[in-house]
């Protein structure tokens, strides 16, 4: 076999790529990170109930006091615009996975990783996420509130 010095460098070459591009995947994989976790994947606790079915994530004393109700990747806060009603909605970003956090100053959902801003209904507001956080059925009975998936 004629091989030259070019050839013998393009094969290292291409066998080095070959051996690094596994552990590039692997590496985007992290369990830990929260894009890792399916953008818009209903919560597990929630999604096993069937859709008749609520269960109770906390007290609405709480809710008042707090602002809002987090359960299971699942936040729940009083409708803006009537005050009587909640509105449930996933936690998880749709545009890369991060957790969504409420600011109730701004009555809005916004990620902290790439800024998207989600009303309290879970409509996008601003991007970069394009799809509005999946809505859950919520309610107060006994003085709990109860979403269903």
């Amino acid at each position: 076999m004629n091989l030259n010095r070019r050839k013998l460098i393009s094969w290292l070459g291409l066998g080095w790529l070959t051996s690094f591009f596994p552990s590039t995947l692997t590496g985007c994989s992290d369990e830990k990170s929260p894009i890792a976790s399916s953008p818009i994947a209903p919560p597990e606790t929630l999604a096993a109930t069937p859709s008749n079915n609520f269960k109770a994530i906390g007290a609405i004393a709480q809710l008042d006091k707090d602002g809002q109700l987090v359960a299971d990747k699942v936040g729940v806060v009083r409708d803006p615009q009537k005050p009587s009603s909640l509105l449930a909605v996933n936690l998880t970003c749709t545009h890369q996975g991060c957790a969504v956090q409420w600011k109730s100053d701004q009555k809005q959902y916004v990620c902290p990783c790439h800024g998207a801003k989600f009303a309290a209904n879970g409509a996008v507001l601003e991007g970069p996420a394009k799809k509005s956080l999946p809505r859950y059925a919520a309610k107060i009975e006994k003085g709990q509130v109860l979403v269903s998936s």
